[in-house]
């Protein structure tokens, strides 16, 4: 990277003012990450408003400011601007020399799947010789090295750092899970996609989003944003999915377990061996049929399966490379994770919306289990009307699976004060599942609520453990109550969410 000057920083939000050839040294949203050199870039956060720490970011060493608002008495220039998340975006990419136009970074959005999209992803990459990193839930990777994540996708300035890294460490290709809230915060403006792709559209993040409106507003906003030499690939079979897309300029790949128009389908199934069928006019590749084993059960598995292959293809991956790739795909952290199979099986599974659940339990209807124990964690504080839907939801495969238990938890003892269940949240709950059949059990702890589900399970039977972040722990705590050895997927610390 050459030396950046502030007056060439500035000229990517278009600010001309007086000539400053003052070199930058970084560019931050922290105050408390200043040092002399850096601008700091005042946000307005949903809980705390950036501009009140202008005085201690200059006071640090700031030499410019850039504001939605003027701030009297300053020693340095402040450049205001309409919307500080977005200029911080075309900063931070200017800043780090805009790194994703020297990687192929492959985009995946989608209600759930996002997180498996990207592992299968860098599975195929790796097998296919090339160095990979990955940008995510579970953790951000730069070939080997694994780092904490705090969000889904991280803010402009840690992503364009990210890609930067990965340029130097010689990464050439990227598998980065793109957030709702990564759009509306403007966390991924600025980087350039090869590929952008969709899993599925349902109910989620109502909390940040007022409506379905405004969530499916910014996934269109993703595809509105890929330039017209990139790729959008597009789940056929869902509607939401095909209109997200349909404005973008990218070349428009298909993929679908039932049509066979699809540019990629699902041709054939024999247990765990997928026959999948390619269009070779839209798809240059030798081959027009691909077979592979997937080790991970669930249609829903098979959907994540077909976007990693249509992504690969559209990306002139090798397609013995996509098949040695998925076969050797072992699965994920808490993504329908077997961590005990011994006298009973234990399944461990991150499901926190409604679509997260209908593939959970239509996954373990295909096993038919003599019995089945469930127990699941309040999605605490994200409001009122996503844990209805989700209530909802578990009430109806309460009907079709009837479980001997379902027990319910608020995980006061595991949940952060952002996942903090509110009474109103834990009152649609016992609503919604009042009139089962099945025993409905409410317990205030995670403990308590895996404790319960211990004592009642019987040989061959299978506990399912669904839930968010409060529950990411759960496998330890399974292992301590039950006295066994559990085979969990390593994950580092992370520090937040979406």
């Amino acid at each position: 990277m050459t030396e950046m000057t502030l007056e060439k920083l500035l000229q990517a939000i278009d600010y001309y003012g007086p000539s400053s050839q003052q070199p930058v040294l970084d560019v931050t949203n922290n105050s408390l990450h200043v040092k002399p050199g850096a601008v700091f870039i005042a946000v307005p956060g949903y809980k705390v408003d950036g501009h009140k720490f202008i005085p201690e970011a200059v006071s640090a060493g700031a030499i410019a400011v850039v504001a939605q608002k003027y701030t009297p008495g300053l020693s340095v220039p402040q450049i205001i601007v309409a919307n500080t998340r977005e200029a911080q975006a075309k900063l931070a990419a200017e800043f780090y020399g805009h790194p994703s136009r020297e990687l192929k970074v492959i985009g995946i959005t989608g209600t759930n799947g996002k997180t498996t999209c990207t592992f299968m992803l860098d599975s195929i990459f790796q097998a296919a010789a090339l160095h990979t990193g990955i940008i995510g839930t579970l953790y951000n990777k730069v070939r080997a090295l694994t780092l904490p994540t705090a969000n889904t996708t991280p803010d402009s300035i840690l992503c364009q750092r990210l890609l930067r890294d990965m340029v130097a460490a010689g990464v050439s290709h990227v598998s980065m899970e793109v957030s709702s809230h990564a759009m509306v915060m403007n966390r991924v403006d600025c980087t350039h996609f090869s590929v952008g792709a969709i899993t599925n559209f349902g109910p989620d993040h109502l909390d940040l989003h007022q409506s379905m409106a405004e969530y499916e507003a910014a996934k269109k906003r993703f595809f509105a944003m890929l330039p017209a030499k990139a790729y959008a690939v597009v789940n056929l079979e869902d509607h939401h999915c095909r209109r997200i897309a349909a404005a973008t300029a990218a070349a428009t790949l298909s993929y679908s377990l039932e049509n066979p128009d699809s540019d990629v389908f699902l041709a054939g199934c024999r247990g765990k061996t997928l026959t999948i069928k390619i269009n070779q006019d839209k798809l240059q590749t030798p081959q027009g049929e691909i077979s592979f084993t997937l080790r991970l059960p669930g249609r829903h598995n098979w959907a994540n399966a077909l976007l990693a292959v249509t992504a690969a293809l559209a990306l002139g991956i090798d397609p013995d490379a996509i098949v040695t790739g998925l076969e050797n795909y072992r699965g994920i952290f808490r993504r329908c994770e077997v961590i005990y199979d011994g006298e009973y099986k234990v399944i461990d599974d991150a499901a926190h919306n409604p679509s997260n659940i209908d593939a959970v339990f239509s996954a373990i209807l295909e096993e038919e289990p003599p019995g089945i124990t469930v127990v699941y964690a309040i999605r605490g504080s994200r409001g009122v009307k996503i844990n209805q839907a989700i209530a909802s939801t578990l009430a109806y495969w309460a009907g079709v699976i009837k479980p001997k238990r379902l027990i319910i938890t608020s995980c006061t003892d595991t949940a952060s004060p952002l996942d903090t269940v509110l009474p109103q949240e834990e009152e649609v709950f016992r609503q919604e599942l009042l009139a089962l059949d099945t025993e409905v059990i409410f317990t205030d702890t995670l403990r308590q609520a895996v404790s319960l589900a211990i004592e009642g399970m019987d040989f061959g039977e299978t506990l399912l453990l669904l839930g968010a972040h409060p529950m990411d722990e759960v496998a330890g705590l399974f292992s301590q109550l039950a006295g066994v050895e559990t085979t969990t997927s390593p994950r580092p610390p992370r520090f937040g969410s979406n």
